[in-house]
């Protein structure tokens, strides 16, 4: 009856397994649409804090060189935060929590970098307001 024998299976699989069954599922269109809604939030909820980061600053600074390497970086990000996180739940990447307060911190960098950014925007124009050159 070899039919009814079981197929041999190796330790690290069935651990990798059991964890992979064991944590949290990421949702795969949360993460792309956080990415989409602010630049970099997908990949914070993934657990990727620096990564959404850099996703955020590489998008202003691809906007502020051309519209489209800011836009195409925008997008990309928002591929990435939906293929890490379908990842993590295959197993294929290494599974990171979602942490409420890496959420919270990323989204005070994305405000304060905003703000500032528009802040110096609004000091530049007014500069050249008063040199004539508006």
């Amino acid at each position: 009856m070899r039919g009814d024998a079981a197929e041999r299976v190796s330790l690290r699989d069935a651990l990798m397994a059991a964890e992979v069954s064991r944590r949290e599922k990421k949702n795969p269109a949360i993460a792309a649409g956080l990415s989409l809604l602010f630049n970099g939030l997908g990949q914070a909820y993934n657990g990727q804090f620096t990564k959404g980061v850099l996703v955020l600053l590489g998008s202003l600074f691809g906007l502020f060189l051309m519209i489209v390497p800011g836009v195409a970086v925008w997008l990309w990000g928002g591929y990435d935060a939906y293929r890490t996180a379908k990842g993590m739940n295959e197993g294929l990447v290494p599974y990171r929590e979602t942490s409420a307060l890496a959420i919270v911190g990323f989204m005070v960098v994305w405000a304060v970098t905003i703000f500032s950014l528009s802040a110096a925007a609004t000091m530049l124009l007014v500069a050249m307001g008063q040199q004539g050159m508006l």
